[in-house]
């Protein structure tokens, strides 16, 4: 019933404004078009628009975005998010799980959405269908929700900005191999389905195979992604996609460090090549993700959008954690079973975008409504296997595959078999004025009420930790150019939000409030003419409030006056100076603090805040000369600075320091383009972590690609 009441709301108001179409007055703004990548528009400007669901241009947007451009994705042999993303500033690889998570201002995160609504998979999903991939810095509550099941962080959050249908007809095939047997084929076919243009399909697909530098390991990745839109009349477009996900693969290698002799991952003297695996030992992840959106013209100020959305994952098969002990010289490998584990979310939006005037003062205005539904279940078993030498021969691995460990947990119950469900209504608003030409002012604010239905453990037959809870997050912004279209000075408060369940001791309850994150945030944008710079300078301050701690003076009950503070620099630049070179660099800088904590870390740097210090930088030439036409030549890399994985008054462990550079040589004409590419070039032996373990990074990997263009 409370969902009926939700949308009836949302309902009429979308009737009364069809009502009043009739009388709109002619002469209005137009609202923006659907965002369609095609390589004319600025990808700044694209990030702008969907990081506030407005037609907002970048330099009209207080707050701040880091993309990797789709002339940067068309410059190299990406296969994975986690390479893109090693373009956008800002952003720093953190723990190396098939689900792997990325730091952002000082805080982890994952790539989880999708044209701006919730695109959750339980590993990266493949970038065969990505046009752009966008980081939207710091805590975005008022247009994508709270944290929790909503995937949202304070740091920031990842968008998959999706290649869409076409009026023409194309194919392209793609095809690449490369070191540790890399096997690739990519797919991308489009066509109108009538003369007329009005129903357009495009279908992207990959297939992905990849061993490793280890003695074991390997991945295998089946992924399609058909679109579909049709545009029935003038006023009403629908548009229909999926994506369909199945990926096999052995996790990396997640090393568990504990504080002893070694400092730092370096000193551990691992063996690099070894993986303390078997490839019978296996995660599946199959994902069927389907969007859905109606996008109708109410008047030629204002349009409706209906988004609709499900996301399926099921993820079965074995998690291996390397667990090091004995002052790091063995290892005890323990093997997590899932029978699986299950992510089922359906979620419904629907906005009202308007742009228009109030008297003399540009209004460009979003309303919507929201409900997320999250299911989150698993069923898994766990046991550790013989302690071994870290450095020595393993006598006992031949038992370690597959038919052993099943044999092994067959005789054991289940750890845990639980699920639980969440469900969020929200209510947002998010207007930008303009008082005057060159001042845009942003008021936005959202509400949300979270319904937990609590954790049903089906071993026992009980539901606990029940809870609802309301949150409101306001943003507000303001943007002025001192030279119009050129250069803008900006600020922007902005606030996120994240539901905390209750806590029990010895049998009493104790409910909490949600943990806020707020922002303050202040720069400089620059875009010159000719594409000759686009830059973005921030100084940012991020203040964590409400963090639930154990009482220090009573362990049998808790706090909620936990503080933490991140603050930093942020520049990224792009240019093209002249006509075929490519210029990009990102610098940021991140000093976060435990302010009130437990007496082990407060006043410390917390762990998983990713590195201090981290950079990226790019520059490809194609020389326009007529005898190297169609010869382009890039080369880039990325800094990564110390990476804190213990912290606390006893000591500390840290990933050490570490630059990849990344090259590719490519020769394009009208029908194929050749590409030779080499990730880590300098082939640098590196370790990079989260949640307390340690990973050893990709060596070199040398590529080959042939693209066809029918």
């Amino acid at each position: 019933m409370k969902k009926v009441l939700f949308f009836a709301a949302a309902l009429t108001a979308s009737l009364q404004i069809y009502a009043q179409k009739k009388d709109s007055i002619s002469g209005k703004y137009t609202l923006m078009d659907e965002v369609i990548i095609g390589g004319v528009r600025k990808s700044k400007d694209v990030s702008s628009e969907l990081a506030s669901k407005l037609p907002l241009k970048n330099l009209e947007n207080p707050q701040v975005t880091a993309s990797v451009s789709p002339q940067l994705i068309k410059n190299r042999n990406f296969f994975t998010q986690g390479e893109m993303l090693k373009n956008a500033t800002g952003v720093a690889p953190s723990w190396a799980g098939i689900s792997p998570y990325y730091s952002i201002r000082g805080f982890r995160t994952r790539s989880s959405f999708r044209n701006g609504v919730n695109g959750y998979v339980a590993s990266d999903m493949d970038p065969a269908n990505i046009a752009q991939l966008e980081v939207i810095k710091g805590p975005s509550a008022v247009i994508f929700g709270g944290g929790g099941a909503t995937m949202i962080t304070f740091g920031g959050l990842i968008n998959r900005v999706t290649l869409k249908p076409q009026q023409t007809t194309f194919a392209d095939i793609t095809v690449m191999g490369g070191s540790y047997n890399l096997q690739r084929a990519t797919l991308d076919i489009n066509t109108p389905l009538d003369k007329d243009g009005k129903v357009l399909a495009r279908l992207t697909g990959a297939y992905n195979y990849n061993d490793t530098f280890r003695d074991q390991g390997f991945s295998k990745t089946f992924f399609l992604a058909p679109s579909i839109s049709y545009k029935i009349s003038d006023d009403l477009n629908i548009q229909l996609d999926a994506e369909i996900l199945n990926k096999t693969a052995t996790n990396n290698p997640l090393y568990q460090v504990a504080l002893g002799t070694a400092k730092s991952a370096d000193e551990l003297h691992l063996d690099y090549y070894r993986s303390f695996n078997d490839n019978s030992l296996t995660l599946n992840n199959k994902a069927v993700n389907i969007y859905g959106k109606v996008i109708y013209r109410l008047s030629e100020n204002w349009k409706s959008e209906t988004n609709l959305i499900s996301v399926n994952n099921k993820t079965p098969g074995d998690y291996i954690r390397l667990r090091l002990d004995d002052n790091s010289q063995n290892v005890t490998r323990r093997v997590y079973r899932m029978y699986p584990e299950n992510i089922t979310s359906q979620q419904i939006q629907q906005d009202f975008v308007g742009n228009f005037k109030i008297g003399s003062v540009k209004n460009r205005l979003i309303a919507g409504v929201e409900y997320y539904h999250y299911l989150y279940g698993i069923a898994s078993k766990s046991m550790n296997f013989t302690k071994v030498s870290a450095a020595g021969t393993d006598p006992e691995n031949a038992n370690f595959n597959n038919e052993y460990i099943s044999g092994q947990l067959a005789l054991k119950p289940y750890g845990e078999n639980y699920k639980a469900i969440q469900d969020h209504y929200s209510l947002y608003i998010s207007d930008v004025i303009n008082p005057l030409e060159n001042l845009s002012v942003m008021l936005s604010a959202r509400i949300n009420y979270i319904n937990n239905k609590g954790t049903e453990d089906l071993l026992t037959a009980t539901t606990t930790g029940d809870y609802t809870q309301t949150a409101v997050s306001p943003k507000l912004g303001i943007n002025y150019q001192i030279i119009p279209e050129r250069i803008a000075l900006f600020a922007n408060y902005m606030n996120g939000f994240q539901p905390q369940a209750p806590q029990s001791v010895n049998g009493q309850m104790t409910n909490f409030q949600p943990v806020y994150g707020n922002q303050w945030e202040s720069g400089v944008k620059v875009s010159l003419k000719k594409n000759l710079l686009d830059a973005v300078l921030s100084y940012y301050n991020i203040d964590l409030t409400n963090a639930v701690r154990q009482n220090p003076n009573d362990t049998a009950s808790y706090l909620q006056d936990g503080e933490q503070r991140s603050k930093g620099f942020e520049a990224d630049l792009e240019s093209n100076p002249m006509k075929g070179l490519f210029l990009h660099a990102g610098f940021a800088y991140n000093d976060s603090k435990l302010i009130v904590s437990d007496a082990l870390t407060q006043g410390l740097r917390p762990v998983d805040a990713g590195p201090k210090l981290s950079g990226t930088w790019y520059v490809n030439y194609a020389p326009q000369s007529k005898a190297l036409n169609g010869f382009s030549l890039g080369i880039g890399g990325s800094h990564y600075g110390k990476d804190l994985m213990i912290n606390n008054i006893n000591g500390s462990f840290y990933t050490n320091p570490y630059i990849v550079i990344n090259s590719v040589l490519s020769f394009e004409k009208t029908r194929y383009v050749f590409s030779l590419s080499a990730n880590n070039l300098l082939n640098e032996h590196y370790w990079y972590g989260g949640r307390g373990m340690v990973t050893p990074g990709t060596l070199r990997q040398v590529i080959l690609s042939l693209k066809l263009k029918l």
